[in-house]
């Protein structure tokens, strides 16, 4: 395994895979296996610095929606800012999306640490990258915090494990409720059985699925992601909005890819006590069909 660096990213050779960091959000850049694009990338890297995009980028210190951007923690309200039709999505501007976290990097990882004070206390985040099996890359999300808080977090990257959009993917997910969400806030609302056309509109999906599974499989004509980790749920998003962003490897403005985003409950607030450590992980497995 290899890790270099320059002003702006983090590269890492781990067997076939070639990875790309950012400090900017923490986010994956970009990943190839050899020489083909697994992931949506930007043709231009400063459209990362958009607040609307979330290419690769770690989603916290809440991802998903909040109504109103209202946290409440023992009676006491707080407010993340809005950006999205009456809602705080992905934590809107104080998001770590958005932010430049500190990086270090020790043997094998590549560690992002940023600090802020949040809901009355100061909070610790790092997001921790390892590369200890060849092909494989895992993500530990360690929060800490001096008073109580609410986080969750996750990684948005897109996947196209080299297609130019999703029709040549598939996805195997052992699921049988999903989490319903209002249809013009895509808050979430209540928990549903799951039907193979849930939430299917001209062919895209934005649903957050409970899983039996901790785990996903995407596949593609030539390639396998499997996807582990410790969460509840997970959100699978077919790029569904037009948003000017040019991208690598096709022409296409939508259906260019699929997030899958292991997530917390979003009906279900995750609490952390002050010096209690939140601790979730993603490992994303690749390998030839």
């Amino acid at each position: 395994m290899i890790i270099k660096s320059d002003s702006k990213y983090i590269y890492v050779t781990n067997g076939n895979l070639n990875v790309v960091l950012s400090c900017l959000g923490a986010a994956i850049v970009e990943i190839k296996y050899d020489d083909d694009l697994l992931t949506m990338t930007p043709i231009n890297y400063d459209d990362l610095n958009r607040e609307d995009i979330y290419y690769g980028k770690t989603i916290g210190p809440i991802a998903n929606r909040v109504k109103d951007g209202l946290i409440k923690i023992d009676n006491k309200n707080y407010y993340l800012p809005l950006n999205e039709k009456g809602v705080s999505n992905h934590s809107g501007k104080a998001g770590l999306s958005n932010q430049m976290l500190d990086v270090s990097i020790k043997e094998e990882k590549v560690i992002f640490t940023y600090k802020t004070h949040m809901f009355d206390g100061d909070i610790t985040f790092n997001v921790i990258y390892s590369f200890a099996s060849d092909n494989q890359i895992r993500i530990d999300y360690e929060v800490m915090t001096t008073n109580k808080a609410v986080v969750s977090l996750t990684n948005h990257a897109f996947f196209t494990l080299g297609e130019s959009c999703v029709d040549n993917l598939s996805i195997d997910i052992n699921v049988d409720q999903y989490i319903e969400s209002d249809k013009e806030t895509l808050l979430p609302l209540s928990i549903k059985p799951y039907t193979q056309d849930i939430n299917l509109n001209g062919g895209t999906y934005d649903s957050c699925f409970l899983l039996e599974e901790k785990r996903v499989v995407l596949e593609s004509t030539k390639y396998r992601l499997i996807i582990d980790g410790n969460y509840p749920c997970v959100q699978i998003y077919t790029d569904n909005f037009e948003d000017g962003v040019l991208v690598k490897n096709t022409n296409l403005k939508t259906r260019r890819a699929v997030a899958i985003e292991p997530e917390d409950n979003l009906l279900e607030k995750t609490l952390i006590n002050k010096d209690e450590i939140y601790h979730r992980y993603i490992v994303y497995s690749f390998t030839l069909k």
